[in-house]
């Protein structure tokens, strides 16, 4: 999570998912002209397995801890919201195994695990040309074949272009498959940067941000709105879902937030009122576009405030979501 919101510029402005849909139609095929690299993987890919349901889960955090630490904060979160059975966390390094990451309590709570981490330093360009393969390795192999999700550099258009971004994709893509092909792998963008009516801050050519089918097993979006707001009616989110629709691989928001109370404010009865219509009109679109297969809320404080579900009505809403999503 960042800052800078998925929905914090697109209020009043969005377009239609039709529109986009046409737009994004040559999107699989125009990737193919970004990289002389081969489009499958040198091994055999497990199939994932199939899934019917919609997965739903959060990150959970207390003031001051990290998103993802302690299990308690995800513990009353699944109290208040559940069934909740995925658990985004994040590690600002690589860690040196799943059992000293922030997701080491996941599976003996019978959890599925979403897990972000960073190359040492940050250094994605050192971790595209192999530097830290032994680590990256050493880290996947440790983890448990219990169902968990990871990805690098979640939100990559803070920090790298997309030539950068694919590199790395790529490269961990196929370091982290040959050591643990159990680990679920794909990218995380961050829907700030994919509004294409706000070019200040647009990735452009979408197409030269996909590592390609090979190379991915899912892809994925982080989206906010500080104001409560539909994120199916944004322009952020119609122009990823039409541009990853033409992968055939499943989708994921792995960040959602709705209306966020700034520090020090008393929370608003009537935006509390806006955010269980906003959940609701999501849900409602999702369901019917099952190519959306997990959803995860921000059950936390962030940069712009609180985001925490802890008025009754957005708590019913998000659990109606829960109740009909998947079990295990």
């Amino acid at each position: 999570m960042t800052g800078r919101m998925g929905g914090s510029t697109l209020r009043r402005r969005w377009i239609p998912l039709a529109v986009l849909v046409i737009a994004a139609l040559a999107f699989g095929s125009a990737y193919a002209g970004h990289s002389g690299a081969p489009e499958e993987p040198p091994f055999v890919r497990t199939p994932l397995p199939t899934s019917t349901c919609l997965a739903v889960g959060a990150t959970a955090n207390a003031p001051g801890a990290p998103a993802g630490g302690p299990l308690a904060p995800f513990e009353e979160a699944n109290s208040e919201l559940g069934p909740l059975t995925v658990r985004r966390s994040f590690s600002s390094s690589l860690p040196r195994s799943f059992a000293e990451s922030s997701a080491a309590a996941d599976p003996g709570a019978g959890l599925h695990s979403f897990v972000s981490w960073k190359p040492p330093r940050g250094d994605f360009r050192g971790a595209a040309r192999g530097k830290y393969d032994k680590l990256v390795t050493a880290w996947a192999k440790s983890v448990p074949t219990t169902g968990v999700y990871a990805t690098s550099f979640h939100e990559p258009e803070n920090n790298m272009g997309p030539a950068a971004f694919v590199a790395l994709q790529r490269h961990l893509y196929v370091v982290v498959k040959e050591a643990n092909p159990s680990i679920r792998w794909g990218p995380v963008y961050m829907a700030y940067w994919w509004d294409p009516t706000n070019p200040s801050h647009y990735v452009g050519d979408a197409a030269a941000w996909w590592p390609g089918n090979g190379f991915a097993d899912f892809s994925a979006l982080d989206w906010y709105g500080p104001d409560p707001t539909p994120m199916t009616q944004s322009a952020s989110f119609l122009n990823w879902y039409a541009r990853m629709l033409p992968t055939g691989l499943p989708l994921y928001i792995t960040e959602y937030g709705q209306y966020a109370v700034p520090p020090g404010t008393p929370r608003d009865p009537a935006k509390d009122r806006e955010r269980v219509a906003a959940i609701r009109t999501d849900a409602a679109w999702i369901a019917a576009h099952p190519r959306i297969r997990m959803w995860l809320y921000w059950q936390g404080l962030g940069a712009q405030g609180d985001w925490r579900l802890d008025d009754r009505g957005s708590q019913r809403a998000w659990r109606a979501i829960a109740d009909e999503g998947c079990r295990s």
